[in-house]
């Protein structure tokens, strides 16, 4: 929670950090959007070409791999690019990764049909070419959420005008009382327990006689 001594800077010093800040986070926004395309753009084509090529030559292992590894990976971009989540990110980059390395692995093994063509190499290469873009769009990704993360623990975020900055001010001089008051609260209090404290005299004893001895009469 914001303290008050936060909010007792400078009006115009605010003013600057909130236009700052609005700044940043429209430049996290822009290359979101941009992230979007090197993220999906790869992948969309990748997957075709790796389910074409698998089925004209009968190498199933490119088809089963595309098939497993795009949506895979399409959702952990969605999760890194729309959620801020920079676990994604990571995991992005972890899994194309040990992916090209399995491509590396199993291609000199694969039966070379259709003359010779030898689609796991190729395949490795379009995997190469989507692991540089996509790998580094995975990089910028965390970059930029890093930064998002930092935003959101700023005063105004996400909108960063002035109006929060009236707002809570008026919300902290709201909850401050007027030296007065408390002075006027803390005698109220004061007399409650005084009163509190006070108790009545019991009665006297000869009253008691005399109310026995009329009775009596």
């Amino acid at each position: 929670m914001t303290s008050t001594s936060e909010f007792a800077l400078n009006r115009s010093q605010k003013t600057r950090e909130f236009a700052h800040n609005l700044t940043l986070l429209n430049r996290v926004n822009k290359i979101r959007s941009l992230l979007v395309i090197f993220y999906f753009a790869p992948l969309i084509v990748y997957l075709p070409v790796a389910i074409f090529m698998g089925f004209i030559t009968n190498v199933t292992a490119a088809s089963v791999d595309a098939v497993f590894i795009v949506p895979i990976v399409g959702y952990c971009a969605w999760q890194a690019c729309y959620r801020y989540r920079d676990i994604m990110a990571i995991l992005v980059i972890a899994i194309l990764t040990a992916n090209q390395l399995l491509l590396w692995v199993i291609s000199p093994y694969e039966n070379k049909l259709f003359h010779d063509f030898k689609v796991l190499t190729k395949c490795f290469w379009f995997h190469l070419v989507l692991f540089i873009i996509v790998g580094t769009a995975a990089f910028i990704n965390l970059k930029i959420n890093m930064t998002y993360h930092k935003l959101e623990a700023c005063d105004g975020f996400p909108h960063f005008n002035e109006r929060f900055f009236d707002q809570e001010m008026d919300r902290h001089q709201r909850d401050i009382k007027d030296p007065y008051q408390q002075k006027i609260d803390s005698l109220k209090r004061s007399a409650a327990d005084e009163m509190s404290d006070i108790s009545l005299p019991e009665s006297p004893c000869g009253l008691s006689d005399s109310s026995g001895t009329m009775d009596e009469i």
